[in-house]
C-alpha cells in the first residue's frame, strides 16, 4: 500500500512538471490613447506584462532608427493603433521606412517565440510618396547586438489584421520589429497586439524528468517488493 502511494505521489509530481513545461501563451496589447503627433524624448520605454498559468512574462519596448546605417534611439509613441516610432518632429508617428528604417525592440524577460502580430498598415501619402504596403521584418536574438534570422511578412497597403511570425518556432529573448521587407517601397504600419509562446525554462525540464524518474523508482521499488506466495501442502 506503501508503495502504492508512492507511485501515485510520483505520477502526481511528473503530471504537474509536464504541464507546466508546456509553452505558455502570452497576450501584449499596445494600444494607447496618445493621438497626437507630438516628438517626445528619445528613448522612452513602454512596458507591459502577461500571465499564463502561474507564470508571468514581461516585455520591454523602445523605438530605434537606422538613418544612413546610424542607429540612434527614437520616440516610441502609444497611439490608439499601438506603437510607432518617431526619430523626429517631422517624422510620421509610424513604424516607417521613407528616410531612415524605424523599428521597435522588443526585450522579454525570457525567451519567447512570437508567434503573431496586429499590424495596422497607414495608408496616407507622404511627401508625394503613397505607401504601397508596409511589409514588416521580424528579427530575433538572445542578445539586442546578435539580432539575426529575419522574417519578412508581407502587408498590404491599408491592411488591418494578425500576421503569423514565427511559424518555424524561431525563439529569442530579443524581437525586433521594422520597416523594410524586399521591394523598397515606403513602408509604414503600427503595432496593435503581439502574441508569443515561451519555451519551457531549463529548471523545469529537469524537475520533469526527475518527476518521471521518480516514478520510474517507485515502480521498481514495487515490483521488488511484490510478495511471493506459497502453498503448503
Amino acid at each position: 500500500m506503501r508503495a502504492l502511494a508512492k507511485i501515485v505521489s510520483a505520477a502526481a509530481l511528473a503530471t504537474a512538471t509536464l504541464s507546466s513545461a508546456h509553452a505558455g501563451v502570452y497576450v501584449y496589447n499596445f494600444a494607447g490613447n496618445n493621438n497626437s503627433n507630438s516628438y517626445g524624448t528619445p528613448g522612452n520605454t513602454i512596458t507591459r506584462s502577461a500571465t499564463s498559468g502561474s507564470t508571468t512574462v514581461s516585455v520591454t519596448a523602445s523605438g530605434w532608427s537606422n538613418v544612413g546605417n546610424v542607429i540612434s534611439a527614437a520616440w516610441l509613441g502609444n497611439y490608439p493603433e499601438g506603437l510607432g516610432v518617431k526619430n523626429s518632429a517631422t517624422d510620421q508617428n509610424s513604424v516607417d521606412n521613407y528616410a531612415g528604417v524605424d523599428y521597435v525592440l522588443l526585450q522579454f524577460s525570457r525567451p519567447v517565440s512570437l508567434t503573431s502580430a496586429f499590424i495596422t498598415s497607414k495608408g496616407y501619402p507622404i511627401f508625394q510618396q503613397p505607401v504601397k504596403d508596409a511589409d514588416a521584418v521580424f528579427s530575433f536574438g538572445n542578445t539586442a547586438a546578435t539580432l539575426a534570422g529575419s522574417i519578412v511578412t508581407p502587408v498590404a497597403a491599408n491592411f488591418t489584421g494578425l500576421r503569423n511570425v514565427a511559424t518555424n518556432g524561431e525563439t529569442g529573448k530579443f524581437w525586433a520589429i521594422a520597416a523594410g521587407g524586399v521591394d523598397r517601397t515606403f513602408d509604414a504600419f503600427k503595432i496593435g497586439q503581439i502574441t508569443v509562446s515561451a519555451v519551457p525554462e531549463p529548471a523545469t525540464w529537469a524537475m520533469m524528468i526527475l518527476g518521471m524518474g521518480a516514478v520510474g523508482m517507485a515502480m521498481r521499488s514495487r515490483r521488488a517488493k511484490t510478495a511471493k506466495v506459497s502453498y503448503a501442502f
